[in-house]
């Protein structure tokens, strides 16, 4: 095939999370695109995840994450199975040739494939490519355009790709179980991490290196702004995907009529979070990052994140009570 090219689509673009972009981009050309980026953002747990460098607080902290792990994960949670290229560099010419086939295999079936670092250190979609001219086209947070074959292959890392291949019948109700043995797997550090083990901090205890790091007067200012910037935004999306679990579920069974309760009572502290971490956004302002070192700010921003966790951990709890409850009344159809 000499050229393939899916519809280019604008409105992805809506988060600071690029995994949960991509993901929902994609998923716009399935049987699922009812799924709002909302939903992505819940679902997949993007909206419920901290990840903090341990020592300067750096800008690669929200997408230093074991990517192909975490992306086939979140499309599992969304009942998708997906395929995955992850070759180290320098990767071999058959494995150059495999991973553009996968690429080349996703958008011939309607699918743009996720990438990363097409254009800069963030998730994004191939959605189209040329043989003839040997060029994929693609889309990332900083812009739309073309990446060579060669480019996409001359790799610093990982040749990295993850694919949708099949969507499975998942119901609400599995899907939201399995959102929250993820969110409540990450927030307790039970999440596997990789190669990023023991170099960044996820979960809860990630507020408390951020708040050390702060006090140590090692944060890099415009990481620091960088990560303020992509966790309130994620927190301020954990809100709406849980205050939409209270007027979209519709109460006609004991298991919707307690999602309601549950998130009900989780929204409240995911509130206070949120409101936290934005006004953190609002004192280190990305991307020049404000001053993080001075004793003030510093002080300020301690205060805000300490808010922010013990609103998280209450918030964490009514998880807990919900995922409980939904695996105790486990059915997927109840005539009660």
């Amino acid at each position: 095939m000499e050229r393939k090219q899916l519809v280019n689509e604008n409105h992805w673009l809506r988060t600071k999370t690029s995994a949960a972009s991509a993901i929902h981009g994609a998923i716009k050309y399935t049987d699922k695109k009812y799924l709002n980026l909302i939903d992505v953002m819940g679902l997949t747990s993007h909206a419920f995840r901290i990840n903090i460098d341990s020592k300067e607080i750096n800008v690669a902290g929200p997408t230093a994450i074991p990517g192909g792990y975490l992306m086939r994960k979140s499309l599992t949670n969304l009942g998708f199975t997906s395929n995955l290229a992850d070759s180290e560099a320098p990767a071999k010419p058959d494995k150059v040739e495999q991973t553009l086939e996968l690429i080349q295999d996703s958008i011939d079936r309607g699918i743009p494939a996720i990438g990363f670092d097409l254009f800069i250190p963030e998730f994004g979609l191939i959605y189209g490519y040329d043989d003839t001219k040997k060029v994929f086209f693609a889309k990332d947070c900083s812009r739309d355009g073309e990446v060579t074959y060669e480019e996409y292959s001359d790799i610093r890392g990982v040749l990295y790709s993850t694919t949708i291949e099949e969507s499975l019948p998942h119901s609400k109700y599995e899907m939201l179980r399995m959102a929250l043995d993820t969110i409540l797997d990450h927030a307790h550090g039970r999440e596997w991490q990789g190669p990023f083990e023991d170099k960044y901090v996820i979960g809860l205890k990630a507020y408390d290196t951020w708040m050390d790091v702060l006090e140590k007067g090692n944060a890099d200012p415009h990481g620091n702004a960088f990560n303020a910037l992509v966790v309130s935004d994620a927190r301020e999306f954990a809100v709406k995907f849980l205050h939409d679990l209270t007027i979209k579920w519709d109460g006609t069974n004991i298991v919707e009529r307690g999602v309601r309760k549950f998130a009900s009572d989780a929204v409240k502290h995911y509130t206070t979070a949120a409101e936290a971490l934005v006004e953190l956004r609002e004192l280190f302002p990305f991307p020049h990052g404000g001053e993080p070192a001075e004793k003030g700010n510093k002080e300020k921003a301690v205060q805000l994140l300490k808010k922010a966790k013990e609103a998280e951990e209450e918030g964490l709890k009514c998880l807990q009570t919900l995922s409980d409850f939904m695996n105790n009344y486990y059915a997927e159809k109840w005539v009660h």
